[in-house]
């Protein structure tokens, strides 16, 4: 089947060239990429990954941690503990994860 169709799309330029660099590497060009994605969106019916809306913003899961901090008694955290803040404020790691690590650091310090 030939190619026919065109498809006219603005973008950002930082993000068409770091996306460029990253397909080169991959030995493939953006027209070839786009194909691929709406290849797959016909094949899944749908957009071939998840897109929903955050259960909680990055500053509420912070927010909703550091105030699991003061039941410690509102001792000073060491500042490694913003890493294991981090990672739970970005969803790398759950709620219970980040409590069992600060608790974990609480009886190094």
């Amino acid at each position: 089947m030939s190619k026919n169709a065109y498809i006219n799309v603005r973008v950002h330029e930082e993000t068409k060239t770091e996306v460029d660099q990253i397909l080169d590497s991959l030995g493939i060009n953006m027209s070839t990429a786009i194909d691929l994605y709406l290849n797959q969106i016909k094949l899944k019916k749908g957009l071939p990954f998840d897109v929903k809306i955050p259960k909680k913003n990055m500053h509420e899961k912070r927010k909703e941690l550091a105030e699991a901090l003061n039941l410690t008694g509102g001792k000073p955290f060491p500042k490694k503990f913003n890493k294991i803040i981090t990672l739970y404020a970005r969803g790398d790691i759950d709620y219970d994860v980040a409590l069992y690590a600060i608790r974990k650091e609480y009886a190094n310090v």
